[in-house]
């Protein structure tokens, strides 16, 4: 018969570990009430940035009133452009360069109210005649802006084609 030797092995039960719940660790040590402040492990009485404006408490009295009157800046104040003939022919003439043209004839002609037969059937009748001008002033102005524009993608137009001729005619001569 042989004889095996015994062993003697301890098994220890480890110690339960201890489960607090987010009702029991809020109520404790941490005053956060952020679920994944709490799942992270942050605290404020343990936290580095403790002065941070980001960890300041606001009450209730202070996020009730509104924010302080400010003007607002020049950029937002100011009117979009109007919307004019120049502007279109400009854009379209990229489809149809003969538009550039005519906006071009624009930078000769005026820009005037159209004649009234009678007062009630005047031009912008709710405004005064300064506040028309005004109005007549501002669409002058883009109208040259977006003939200026025609004119520049002509000359344009002109010089390329002129170029591309040019170097056309010289290799067939060639």
């Amino acid at each position: 018969m042989s004889i095996l030797p015994t062993t003697t092995v301890d098994c220890h039960i480890p110690a339960p570990s201890v489960v607090v719940t987010h009702l029991e660790r809020s109520s404790s040590i941490h005053n956060t009430t952020n679920p994944v402040d709490d799942f992270f492990g942050y605290s404020l009485a343990s936290s580095r940035t403790r002065d941070s404006r980001h960890d300041r408490r606001i009450s209730a009295a202070e996020s009730l009133e509104p924010p302080p009157y400010m003007d607002a800046p020049e950029y937002t104040e100011k009117a979009q452009e109007p919307v004019t003939l120049a502007m279109f022919l400009f854009k379209f003439g990229f489809l149809f360069p003969p538009f550039w043209i005519m906006g071009v004839i624009i930078l000769l002609s005026p820009l005037r109210a159209p004649p009234a037969a009678t007062p009630s059937t005047a031009w912008l009748p709710e405004k005064t005649d300064a506040e028309r001008q005004v109005i007549i002033d501002r669409m002058r102005k883009a109208e040259l802006k977006w003939a200026k524009r025609c004119l520049y993608a002509l000359v344009a137009l002109v010089l390329v084609a002129a170029v591309v001729s040019v170097a056309v005619w010289a290799t067939l001569r060639s």
